[in-house]
């Protein structure tokens, strides 16, 4: 098999991490609180997968969470690229888990705040970006967003990288 299908075989494993999460934020619709874990899904394939795929599932997974989301196009998708290049470029940052671990929750942290004021400035008109109201809910989702990274990002790496070994993809130190 070809390895330029990598990323896409790896989105497909990934989705259903993706699906779930998004299922329990609709769940919790009526609290008014939305899970965020599409930052720290892109960790594992970027110290594995070449730079371009790593590009184009990074792109894919911010697309899936803006398709349900009423947001503007590319908002996330967007910031998960160059986030995607960045690690890519710099993968000596991701090597071990305790970098994995900071790197997931910065990039959760990062996604999330995308996300949130996104959606803020496409409400504007609801409630007002600078209220009190807009800063509590922004630091409660992020609060959120850095707990599922740490809680999620062993087990989501664990699947990502079983899917990587099955398709052949490199190891990190291996990786190109």
């Amino acid at each position: 098999m070809s390895l330029s299908w990598a990323w896409l075989f790896l989105l497909l494993a990934t989705f259903p991490w993706l699906l779930g999460v998004d299922l329990l934020s609709d769940a919790m619709a009526a609290s008014g609180v939305c899970l965020f874990v599409s930052g720290a899904a892109i960790i594992a394939p970027c110290r594995r997968l070449r730079r371009w795929q790593a590009v184009l599932f990074s792109a894919c997974v911010g697309f899936l969470f803006e398709s349900l989301r009423p947001i503007p196009d590319g908002s996330l998708a967007l910031l998960l690229v160059f986030i995607a290049i960045y690690l890519t470029s710099h993968r000596d940052e991701i090597r071990d888990m305790p970098k994995m671990f900071g790197a997931a929750v910065v990039v959760n942290a990062l996604g999330c705040s995308a996300w949130f004021i996104a959606a803020g400035l496409a409400h504007t008109a609801d409630v007002p970006l600078l209220s009190l109201h807009f800063l509590g809910q922004w630091l409660l989702h992020l609060l959120l967003a850095t707990i599922l990274a740490v809680l999620l990002l062993v087990p989501l790496t664990l699947v990502q990288n079983f899917a990587m070994d099955r398709v052949g993809v490199p190891q990190p130190d291996e990786a190109v």
